[in-house]
């Protein structure tokens, strides 16, 4: 070959990547501008109720809440599109820290169910940053709390300085594209554009998480259900 050949381009392949990025460009926006549309559209109307407010305790215990939620709601949006765009200042990088698992699975799940989690394993202590454990933990039980058809199995196990959090979510079988594409930022299932709103980032963003730490996310769909792993590297024995 001579130093002014190159390698020949096959176009099926080139014409397959175009598709495929165009519909994820088709996807990006979709999503994006509908999540999006809902917040600005309220923080316009409660900008207009605030300028004829005619008495403060409409403004501080009514109007000021509602732009405060739906400020929060564009702040997570944003975070969640940063953390899609690659920009590592968007994940929670804080100084690695010890945390013992067991309680704060309970922690979250209380905090987002009144109902009993199904929790099973001995307590285990893993270490990396805080922050980006719990958001991690979180964004999968928030999964399983949104599209599981009943209350999660979470088992927490131990193996050759690895801890396991396996949390199997009972629900309909889901397609084997679906299961593919579960991590990948801004994708959403069919039963989660149909039941939830949402940018399609929970999973993705705890599989970012879960990596800065230290560790690994999967997901995978089994009979009755789908079982998303987290594995962190366990804290030293003292």
């Amino acid at each position: 070959m001579s130093g002014t050949d190159t390698p020949k381009v096959d176009e099926a392949d080139v014409e397959s990547l175009a598709a495929e990025l165009e519909a994820i460009r088709r996807r990006v926006i979709n999503v994006v501008g509908h999540e999006l549309r809902t917040p600005v559209t309220t923080i316009h109307g409660l900008a207009g109720e605030l300028g004829q407010a005619q008495d403060l305790d409409t403004v501080r215990d009514v109007i000021g809440p509602a732009l405060l939620r739906n400020a929060a709601r564009l702040t997570v949006l944003l975070d969640d599109l940063l953390v899609a765009a690659g920009i590592d200042t968007a994940i929670p990088v804080d100084a690695p820290g010890q945390l013992e698992l067991n309680d704060e699975v309970r922690a979250i799940w209380g905090d987002l169910r009144s109902s009993m989690l199904q929790l099973e394993g001995q307590p285990a202590t893993v270490t990396g940053p805080l922050t980006g454990i719990r958001r991690a933990l979180r964004a999968v039980l928030e999964n399983a709390a949104a599209y599981g058809t009943s209350e999660p199995e979470v088992t927490i196990s131990e193996e050759d300085g690895r801890v396991t959090v396996r949390v199997f979510s009972p629900g309909p079988d889901i397609h084997p594209e679906e299961v593919r594409l579960a991590t990948e930022p801004f994708f959403r299932g069919e039963r989660a554009v149909t039941s939830r709103a949402g940018l399609g980032m929970g999973l993705s963003i705890a599989k970012a998480v879960a990596e800065g730490a230290g560790g690994t996310l999967s997901f995978e769909a089994t009979a009755g259900g789908t079982i998303t792993s987290i594995v962190l590297p366990r804290a030293p024995i003292t």
